[in-house]
């Protein structure tokens, strides 16, 4: 038996307690018990892009994606929630044998201050429908720090 989750719990074990109604009048309705160990479907690396530093420095990150089935994964579009404060882009990547992606994000804020965004990475697989990247983002000041004392 195969059981698709999107709980978020890859490589932790699992365990689920699911009704079914029958059509059998001593038995209308059974428990079913499932255990196991949730295998990830596809691996983002780091989860989420933290871009920090001064006005006027490159701040970028880059996000590895590589698929864990057979079936492979392909990434068919690409968008961010606002898409203001950062520029991304997505290439094609081979590592240890794998094929994959990699998603470079780079700041192209101005303005000290916080920001936040979400990069969408759109997927054939009914699985891994909408792959999500949570950026965020704090742009200091050019110019040296607080000094300690």
């Amino acid at each position: 038996m195969r059981v698709t989750t999107s709980s978020g719990n890859a490589g932790h074990d699992l365990s689920k307690t699911i009704k079914v109604d029958t059509s059998d009048p001593e038995n209308p309705q059974l428990e079913l018990k499932i255990y196991g160990k949730v295998k990830p479907y596809v691996t983002v690396s780091p989860r989420r892009v933290i871009l920090k530093g001064r006005q006027g420095e490159s701040i970028a990150q880059t996000v590895k994606i590589f698929p864990e089935t057979d079936e492979g994964l392909n990434i068919t579009g690409l968008s961010a929630a606002r898409g203001v404060d950062i520029d991304y882009r997505l290439s094609q990547i081979r590592e240890n044998g794998k094929n994959g992606y990699a998603l470079h994000v780079e700041n192209q804020r101005d303005k000290p201050g916080r920001f936040y965004d979400t990069v969408f990475l759109k997927t054939d697989s009914d699985v891994a429908g909408t792959i999500s990247i949570v950026v965020s983002g704090l742009l200091r000041p050019a110019g040296p720090g607080k000094t300690k004392q």
